[in-house]
């Protein structure tokens, strides 16, 4: 009787199952380095032409902590989600990292929610048709 080659819970040569409650490093990594980049962004932009503040490192700190501890919260929990609210959320961070940071400018709240949207939109658009064309 000839045996079949997928046989349920088989995996590849050379692939280990992460150890029961371990994250891969890039499930930690990604958004660590997400965030610090971010972060850093943040201050050049609120240094170009101005005194640097200690109010200004705050903001530059907190708001690549903040976008850190969504892009980890999302990346834990992105899987169980279909690809449609999938593309949704990340759709939703970015459109508001990038409103976020396109305020720090000094524009108008209104331009700020519309660079946002922009944003939004393409990330929406471009997640979820990858998500559908590379479904399993």
């Amino acid at each position: 009787m000839a045996t079949p080659t997928t046989v349920r819970g088989h995996r590849p040569a050379g692939r280990k199952p992460a150890a029961h409650g371990h994250l891969p490093v890039a499930a930690l990594a990604t958004p660590l380095v997400l965030g610090v980049v971010y972060g850093l962004y943040t201050a050049f932009i609120l240094s170009s032409g101005h005194v640097f503040s200690t109010a200004k490192v705050v903001l530059s700190v907190v708001s690549g902590l903040v976008l850190a501890l969504l892009a980890f919260g999302f990346g834990r929990i992105q899987h169980a989600l279909p690809k449609e609210a999938r593309a949704a959320g990340y759709g939703l961070l970015i459109g508001g990292a990038m409103g976020f940071l396109y305020s720090m400018t000094g524009a108008s709240v209104l331009t700020s929610a519309f660079i946002g949207a922009g944003f939004g939109i393409g990330a929406l658009v471009t997640t979820f048709y990858l998500f559908y064309t590379h479904e399993e």
